[in-house]
């Protein structure tokens, strides 16, 4: 009776996270038809954040009707029911990050390329919205098939961060998890290969690239765990709390 009613549950929060999904794209879609193209970047970012989230929340749905079947076919056995905790246990470690993740996938590299044409409307752009490009690509990737990221060998998790930082002089740079990565930016994603690669061309990702200066160079790797994005090393929520306890 609680795995039938769990399921119904997650059913009825699927379908109003649905249709709540759908009211706020509208809406942004309507928004963006009045921007103009200098607000492509953000507009482009608040719907795949959006498609990330519907499409996790799909997943999840998935992952417990699947955990269901297993814990009813584990039943009355406590020796299979610890070996399916245990690999959930495992699944969960490696897709929150604090465990290495490997599998297909591709990586791309952005740096700076002197071949390419020089565009002075365009020229310098990266630079100054290194964060928000990255982010772009990240939230692309997450919303089509990438299981796991990591920029430069920093695993992406739900509290990251990617910022860029100017100091007093000027000079500046991106900053992963609060940690300085220097280009050319490596970006490693686990994942479906085909899927990942199809969004970054519908996107035409390469040519804005370059029209500012960089190369944009995509590769993929087709192998059983032919990429490994490493495990999350800082802090985690909860890391620094402390029990209280009444006087």
């Amino acid at each position: 009776m609680k795995i039938s009613t769990m399921t119904w549950t997650s059913t009825g929060v699927a379908a109003l996270l649905g249709f709540a999904l759908t009211v706020q794209i509208t809406s942004n879609l309507s928004g963006s038809s009045k921007s103009s193209s200098n607000n492509y970047v953000s507009v482009q970012t608040q719907l795949t954040e959006q498609a990330q989230e519907h499409r996790i929340l799909e997943e999840e749905i998935s992952k417990e009707a699947a955990q269901i079947a297993e814990y009813r076919a584990a039943e009355g056995s406590k020796q299979e029911m610890k070996a399916a905790l245990a690999a959930d246990a495992h699944t969960l470690a490696e897709e929150a990050g604090t465990a290495p993740f490997s599998g297909p996938g591709i990586t791309i590299t952005i740096e700076n390329d002197p071949n390419l044409p020089f565009d002075p409307q365009f020229a310098g752009d990266f630079y100054k919205e290194s964060d928000q490009w990255i982010q772009l690509i990240v939230n692309y990737l997450f919303s089509n098939g990438a299981s796991a990221i990591s920029i430069n060998g920093q695993r992406l998790v739900t509290t990251s961060s990617i910022r860029l930082v100017i100091g007093l002089d000027g000079l500046g740079g991106l900053q992963i998890n609060t940690h300085p990565v220097a280009m050319p930016y490596v970006i490693t994603a686990i994942g479906n290969v085909d899927d990942m690669k199809a969004t970054l061309s519908v996107y035409n990702l390469q040519a804005y690239m370059e029209a500012m200066g960089e190369a944009f160079i995509v590769k993929a790797y087709t192998g059983k765990n032919a990429l490994t994005v490493p495990a999350y090393t800082g802090p985690l929520p909860g890391t620094w709390a402390k029990e209280v306890t009444g006087s």
